[in-house]
Order: C-alpha cells, then sequence, then structure tokens
C-alpha cells in the first residue's frame, strides 16, 4: 500500500494549538503585568 504524502509531515494541528495557548498565556501575562501590577505601584 502506499502511504499519503501527507504522513511524513508535523502535525501541523498540534503546532497550531501550541502557539495558540503560548499566545494566550503571553497576553495574559502582559495583561497582568501592565493592566494590574505596574497600576498599582510598590508594596507599600
Amino acid at each position: 500500500m502506499k502511504e499519503s504524502p501527507r504522513d511524513d509531515r508535523s502535525p501541523r494541528g498540534t503546532w497550531v494549538l501550541l502557539c495558540l495557548v503560548a499566545i494566550a498565556m503571553a497576553v495574559g501575562w502582559l495583561f497582568l503585568y501592565f493592566g494590574v501590577f505596574l497600576p498599582r505601584g510598590l508594596i507599600s
């Protein structure tokens, strides 16, 4: 049986999911840092 040519490629869906999660975590971290921690200022 002949395998389809797509079988030797890397799993694109996994990479898309990985990138989406990484971007969401980076956006969340930036929001927490610039939107929450910096406006509150130093610990008093």
